[in-house]
């Protein structure tokens, strides 16, 4: 039993951390540092990113929308443990695409 407790235990601890952040798959991978909205985004040359730092307080939409505005289309977003859907990434790519096609500069 005791063995079960400190096993719970250890992984509570382990997820914490990694709930407690941001994470992208970029469409076109590159390695890149950046601090977004108080989020220190780490990209490595696989596309995974991982942001890091509590960031402001936003919708998630926004913040892949702001995410992507910056670093390019993406496949996955997620923080704090809540994911984006397959057709909300497709409309958070989107969002960015249509914005460029306003305004070419």
């Amino acid at each position: 039993m005791l063995v079960l407790s400190l096993m719970a235990a250890l992984a509570v601890q382990t997820a914490a951390p990694a709930s407690s952040g941001a994470a992208a798959t970029l469409l076109q991978p590159r390695e890149i540092q950046l601090n977004l909205d108080g989020r220190n985004w780490n990209c490595g040359p696989d596309g995974a990113c991982a942001g890091r730092g509590g960031g402001t307080t936003q919708p998630l939409m926004r913040e892949c929308r702001r995410f992507v505005g910056r670093m390019g289309p993406v496949s996955t977003f997620a923080r704090a443990g809540l994911a984006l859907t397959e057709a909300e990434v497709a409309q958070c790519n989107a969002a960015d695409n249509a914005r460029v096609r306003r305004n070419p500069a």
